[in-house]
């Protein structure tokens, strides 16, 4: 149960695997936390690769004292 619940957490995937736990107990059967953390699993060439650029610290100076509130 524990392996399950790490599961759902780590891969942000609690609809879908309630959905296939309520499958699996429907059909009389226990869970398998092996086999669902292999279907479940993130796959990293479906995550988008995003940058952020951050502005320099003296951009923040210039906006504290131009009068802004700090």
């Amino acid at each position: 149960m524990v392996d399950l619940l790490a599961l759902a957490h780590d891969q942000c995937c609690e609809a879908r695997l309630a959905a296939e736990i309520d499958r699996c107990l429907a059909a009389g059967e226990l869970p398998d936390p092996a086999v669902l953390g292999k279907r479940f699993v993130a796959r990293p060439e479906g995550i988008p690769d995003v940058g952020v650029g951050l502005p320099p610290m003296s951009a923040y100076d210039d906006t504290c004292l131009n009068g802004a509130p700090a």
